[in-house]
C-alpha cells in the first residue's frame, strides 16, 4: 500500500543549522564548541555537513518508497534551483511535494511533484493543514482537522504535550529523530488526542448553548 510521509527542515547544505540547532551530525570537539557557543566564531566542517546532509536522505530513502508520497513542510535545502534538483535527485520517491518554508527560493518549485504556500489535504479520511509554521487555529480547527507545521525545531513539542486536545504536530526532523514520520504514526499520535479534542469541543458546544440560553 501506498504510504504518506512528512518532514520538514532538512536544511540540506546549510552548515550553521548543525551547530544552533545541535543536530547530532557534529564532530566531537563542534559538539563541545556548540554546547560552548554555538554562536562563536567557528565553522563547521565540510565533513560534518557532508554526514549531515547523507544521514538525512539515507533515512528518508530507507522510509519512504519509490510509489509513496513525501510532503515536506519547508527549508528543504540551501541553496537555488541547481542545489535543490541535486538533493531532489538522492531521494528515490517520485512523489515529492514542497510545502514553503522561510528559506525556499520560488525557483526551486520546479523540483517537486507541487509546492504550497500553505492548504489542507485529505489522506486515510482525515483533513490535514500543513504550513511551514506553527498556529493557534487554522482551516477547520474546530472541526477537527490536524494542523502540521515545522519551522520551531521541536521547540514547541513541550506546549503541545501540555494540551492533549490539541490536533498539533511539529514534523521536523529535529522533533521527529530525523527521519519522516508516516501518516500511519500520526494517526497514533492523534488518536487520544482526537478523543480529548471531542470531549473539549462538545464542552465548549454546551457552554454556547448555555450562553445562548441565557
Amino acid at each position: 500500500m501506498r504510504e504518506v510521509w512528512f518532514t520538514a527542515d532538512l536544511h540540506l547544505g546549510h552548515a550553521n543549522i548543525l551547530r544552533h540547532c545541535l543536530r547530532p551530525f557534529l564532530s566531537a570537539d563542534e559538539q563541545e564548541l556548540a554546547l560552548e557557543d554555538p554562536h562563536g566564531r567557528w565553522s563547521v566542517s565540510a565533513e560534518s555537513l557532508r554526514r549531515h546532509d547523507d544521514g538525512l536522505l539515507e533515512a528518508i530513502d530507507r522510509l519512504v518508497q519509490v510509489q509513496d508520497t513525501l510532503w515536506i513542510l519547508g527549508d528543504f535545502c540551501w541553496g537555488g534551483p541547481e542545489v535543490a534538483r541535486e538533493y531532489r535527485k538522492r531521494i528515490r520517491c517520485r512523489s515529492v511535494n514542497l510545502v514553503l518554508g522561510n528559506h525556499d527560493k520560488r525557483s526551486i518549485e520546479n523540483c517537486f511533484a507541487s509546492t504550497l504556500e500553505q492548504g489542507m489535504i485529505g489522506v486515510g479520511g482525515e483533513s490535514l493543514w500543513l504550513n511551514h509554521y506553527p498556529m493557534r487555529s487554522w482551516n477547520k480547527s474546530f472541526h477537527g482537522s490536524w494542523q502540521l507545521y515545522g519551522h520551531v525545531h521541536g521547540r514547541l513539542t513541550a506546549e503541545d504535550e501540555s494540551k492533549p486536545w490539541c490536533l498539533t504536530r511539529d514534523v521536523g526532523v529535529d522533533a521527529c529523530g530525523y527521519q519522516p514520520i508516516s501518516f500511519e504514526m500520526l494517526q497514533a499520535y492523534m488518536a487520544p488526542r482526537v478523543e480529548a479534542f471531542q470531549q473539549r469541543r462538545q464542552r465548549l458546544l454546551a457552554g454556547e448553548q448555555e450562553e445562548e440560553m441565557e
